[in-house]
């Protein structure tokens, strides 16, 4: 996975990644605090919306596995901690892949900088179209 800008253009980078296996990936992401998204949620406290970090989880595992994924399961999803990207503009993917019986792929994963945990993820995802290599 090589560091580029996604979702939106710009409202992240990989700055990192480290891969065990195909199963296990531990990505670094910088969120760009002066991205559009945080005029609007919120007005002087910029938060990164919920359903934001969710995308960008499902971009690394698009990316790490080279294939399109789309959420058909979400077993349990916490949101423990707010994302502020002018207090947190570093954050750390943590995410544990298992291609499950019926053919989708079953996704532990946690979102943490340092001592700080601001998310964690249980669910699962269909496997889309493979992705175009560069």
């Amino acid at each position: 996975m090589k560091p580029e800008q996604l979702f939106l253009n710009d409202l992240y980078i990989i700055k990192s990644t480290h891969s065990e296996s195909v199963n296990k990936l531990t990505v670094q992401v910088g969120i760009n605090r002066d991205h559009l998204i945080f005029t609007g949620h919120f007005p002087g406290n910029p938060i990164l919306p919920g359903v934001a970090t969710l995308q960008i989880l499902k971009e690394l595992i698009s990316a790490h596995r080279g294939y399109t994924v789309r959420l058909v399961r979400a077993g349990n999803i916490k949101y423990l901690s707010f994302i502020n990207p002018e207090k947190n503009n570093l954050v750390d993917f943590d995410i544990d892949l298992k291609d499950t019986e019926n053919g989708n792929i079953g996704c532990n994963a946690s979102i943490h900088f340092e001592d700080t945990v601001f998310f964690s993820f249980k669910g699962e995802f269909l496997k889309g179209k493979i992705l175009k290599k560069n």
